[in-house]
């Protein structure tokens, strides 16, 4: 389940792959569609270095993970070491999502306006559906409540706002009424990042500028590169400089 306590120092990220079934326009991945499948010998220097950092969590993302040939083995071989284990998935193969059911601890699901979606009840993992808000998804503060009347009993639910990955996002990122919601909350996640709750509900406001921060998670990538950036070869603590 999400927590917002969780620090950027508490997980370690392993992107499986850059394949993804979506084309998602506010998708953050600047190799989507890569046709690269982190192998096995990097999963394991990846849950190294996770030790050594001491983190508490392990997120699987992509792309898509459940693309992962062997998704299944490297979930597996993240709980023997002991991490907390948190997958997100956009549900594309539910086959797979359910045999790694009990393996994974968390499931992290996009929704884009999927016609199904796993049954919180038959799954030993947990759930949170995570969804984006912007200004076609929830025009009205009444769309978002609709939305938090359907499916709160279900799953935990999880909200964000467009991040700025590219213009789309920024014509779109802005829903104004996100700053009345009545007896929302305003906090901070991952000790930095602007977020509110909303009915018992996390939304986070990636629209709101956010606090300078130095630790950013590490994560690799298919390639065995391990990076505190999105970006390869780039290093956040060095402000965006190419690292040689």
């Amino acid at each position: 389940m999400y927590n917002i306590n969780t620090k950027d120092s508490d997980y370690f990220i392993i992107v499986t792959t850059h394949e993804c079934g979506r084309n998602c326009p506010f998708c953050i991945d600047k190799y989507r569609g890569r046709n690269e499948y982190i192998c096995l010998d990097n999963v394991e220097k990846a849950l190294d270095y996770a030790e050594k950092l001491k983190v508490k969590d392990i997120f699987l993302t992509g792309g898509e993970p459940t693309k992962h040939p062997d998704i299944i083995e490297i979930a597996k071989r993240v709980k023997k070491r002991n991490f907390n284990l948190i997958m997100t998935t956009n549900y594309e193969h539910p086959d797979i999502m359910k045999k790694l059911d009990g393996i994974v601890d968390s499931f992290n699901v996009s929704y884009y306006d999927q016609k199904e979606l796993p049954n919180q009840e038959d799954y030993q993992s947990d759930i949170t559906l995570s969804t984006i808000i912007w200004q076609d998804r929830f025009p009205t503060q009444k769309d978002l409540d609709d939305f938090i009347d359907k499916y709160e009993n279900k799953y935990y639910l999880k909200f964000s706002t467009l991040n700025s990955a590219n213009e789309w996002c920024e014509e779109r990122k802005y829903v104004d009424y996100l700053n009345n919601l009545p007896n929302a909350r305003n906090i901070l996640v991952f000790e930095f990042y602007p977020a509110q709750i909303y009915r018992g509900h996390v939304i986070m406001r990636a629209d709101l500028p956010y606090i300078e921060n130095n630790v950013h998670p590490w994560k690799m990538f298919p390639d065995g590169e391990i990076s505190d950036s999105w970006t390869r070869g780039y290093d956040v603590k060095k402000k965006g400089v190419k690292r040689k």
